[in-house]
């Protein structure tokens, strides 16, 4: 397989959008897709996803399949239709223990649904955490240090303002990723700034139509919102447009992850900054990890991936990858 780019271009977005979208419509409502990539007489490891309805998760997917080739193993990627189908995701994992794969990594949807992973030692199968993590069973993750995550976008934000009312737009809660990130940002701004968060406006579906109306929301409940620290890219976007469509472009604004049509809005001064998230790197760190450990290698407990704050002053650095 060719090495490909750690970085999409807009028209390699395109295609891979549009082909996931008329596999998509394949798909029986309720479940996921499976995607492999066969390695003869390799070690197999599934990997069970949130989704793939952003350009994050293309960009873990494509990490894991180059990485999957690099390290000559084979990888079975799995992942229900949306973020909030925890049920889906859990038979997935279910389903995948049972076919005994020499290793398992799962992005919780639903970080209190985790003992699940009991089963994969009960059929020799190594686990894994990848993107996000659970309390309920202990394994090794592979991902951002998303309590940093919140703490950056804090501080960015905190330099800009020094009173007055901020508020977060997030994901799931239920899921590791938002729920560290949001404390990060609350811990942060207690111990370190006068600001207050007033609100908390919750996403469980990370998507840009519905950050639209929780933009909406806060804006009716909290007219005085100064700033907003959304959990994810497609989320400071659904933002960034409810919050221009009501004139309030006083208001400050901060995202997560590398994605293209974010880092542009922060080239042009539509969002404050995004902490950056390299989701290629997740998913070939997670194989690579997987592989080191299957062939009898110490591994680390957690193996965080660099997360940059990407303002103005640097976006252009990342655009041009």
């Amino acid at each position: 397989m060719m090495k490909m780019s750690i970085q999409y271009s807009r028209r390699a977005v395109m295609k891979r959008m549009t082909a996931m979208l008329l596999a998509m419509q394949l798909v029986l409502c309720g479940c996921g897709t499976v995607q492999t990539q066969q390695v003869k007489d390799a070690k197999t490891i599934c990997v069970v996803l949130k989704a793939m309805n952003s350009v994050h998760w293309m960009a873990v997917e494509s990490g894991l399949e180059q990485a999957a080739s690099d390290f000559g193993v084979s990888v079975n990627i799995l992942y229900p239709q949306s973020e909030s189908d925890c049920r889906a995701q859990k038979v997935m994992i279910a389903d995948a223990i049972a076919s005994k794969p020499d290793a398992i990594a799962v992005a919780p949807c639903d970080a209190n649904e985790m003992d699940i992973l009991q089963q994969a030692d009960q059929n020799g199968v190594r686990a894994f955490y990848i993107d996000s993590s659970s309390t309920k069973y202990d394994c090794p993750y592979i991902g951002s240090d998303n309590y940093r995550i919140g703490e950056l976008a804090a501080k960015k934000i905190a330099s800009h303002l020094n009173t007055g009312k901020i508020a977060v737009i997030s994901g799931s809660l239920q899921q590791s990723t938002h729920y560290e990130r949001v404390q990060g940002f609350r811990d942060y701004m207690e111990q370190h700034t006068k600001l207050e968060v007033c609100a908390v406006q919750e996403n469980p579906d990370s998507g840009e139509i519905e950050s639209m109306k929780s933009m909406q929301r806060l804006l009716e409940e909290h007219p005085d919102v100064k700033g907003v620290f959304c959990t994810s890219a497609m989320m400071v976007l659904g933002a960034m447009r409810q919050r221009d469509r009501e004139e309030r472009t006083d208001i400050l604004l901060i995202g997560v992850d590398t994605q293209s049509d974010a880092l542009l809005a922060v080239e042009q001064g539509e969002i404050l900054a995004i902490v950056g998230q390299d989701g290629y790197q997740i998913g070939y760190k997670t194989i690579q990890t997987i592989a080191d450990a299957l062939d009898g290698k110490d591994i680390d407990d957690a193996v965080f991936v660099e997360n940059d704050l990407i303002t103005q002053d640097n976006v252009k650095k990342y655009l041009s990858h």
